[in-house]
């Protein structure tokens, strides 16, 4: 509803083929070698961008689009809004009919043979849905958060009995002025997996702070809940940032100086002085 999905396929940055990612990192420059602390040099360098424990080849360059020839040789179904669905007796309990329209659009392609968990090896494939900016003001209307909670619902049951993986991307933080103030919590709740991006943009605090003058917003992870998974994961560290560089989208673990001091050179947390003092023959230990 926010933006034309022809105009976001096109928009899409190219992949990197696998021999190009695999030169950029063998072509990594060793480091030198250490001759006072020579211990120091079996240690691995550390490296604090978070990168995949396995090559999955999901690497693009941000400066060039896809190539028109590339997206036609891909099978994408785009939604604009199109024809509202008024005769759907699953779809038609919604106050606002966008939101059966688009539930429609996606229940038909999910219905395809390839995405059918039974269907053959040979010709099964996954569905990518990706719905940008869900919840937006502009899917505002009469009783916004049941039809908003319903939607999830039935997107969820979709998901679940094909072979598809949703991406959904939502603006949670303007539903902190609805009358529903639990809303953020139920629809966090349907995901299996939560981030909140924090750009730094329009902050003026962050923007001063020289911690984050390397950075250009934090990456929250609100939510991990493997599914069908014995085991739940625990990631090493939750402080993550992220940063956009020339040709890619890089996500690092953070790291704060030890201390940080005013452009005067006073340090902002002033840390008390110990002292030892002879009062009477006897010591006292002053802070």
């Amino acid at each position: 509803m926010d933006e034309d999905a022809t105009q976001l396929i096109n928009k899409l940055p190219t992949p990197l083929e696998e021999s190009k990612t695999a030169d950029n990192n063998s072509t990594m420059p060793e480091p030198e070698t250490m001759r006072i602390a020579f211990r120091y040099n079996q240690l691995t360098p550390v490296d604090s961008e978070q990168k995949p424990a396995t090559s999955l080849g999901h690497y693009f360059d941000l400066t060039k689009t896809m190539s028109p020839d590339m997206l036609l040789a891909h099978d994408v179904t785009c939604w604009n809004g199109g024809e509202l669905e008024t005769n759907a007796p699953e779809f038609g309990s919604f106050n606002n009919p966008h939101y059966a329209s688009l539930l429609s659009c996606i229940r038909s392609k999910a219905g395809e043979q390839q995405f059918n968990a039974a269907s053959d090896e040979s010709s099964k494939n996954v569905l990518r849905i990706c719905l940008n900016s869900m919840g937006s003001p502009l899917w505002y209307g009469k009783q916004f958060s049941e039809d908003f909670l319903r939607f999830m619902v039935l997107l969820k049951a979709i998901v679940r009995n094909t072979l598809s993986v949703c991406l959904i991307t939502v603006p949670l933080h303007l539903f902190n002025h609805l009358d529903d103030v639990y809303l953020s919590k139920k629809v966090r709740n349907m995901f299996d997996f939560s981030f909140d991006l924090e750009a730094f943009a329009g902050q003026m605090e962050e923007q001063a702070n020289p911690a984050f003058k390397e950075y250009h917003g934090l990456l929250n992870i609100t939510k991990i809940t493997p599914f069908n998974s014995l085991a739940s994961y625990h990631p090493k560290t939750r402080d993550l940032a992220f940063k956009l560089k020339r040709s890619k989208f890089v996500i690092e673990k953070l790291h704060l100086p030890p201390d940080i001091a005013d452009e005067d050179g006073a340090s902002k947390s002033q840390v008390p002085a110990m002292s030892c003092a002879s009062v009477g023959g006897k010591s006292k230990l002053d802070f």
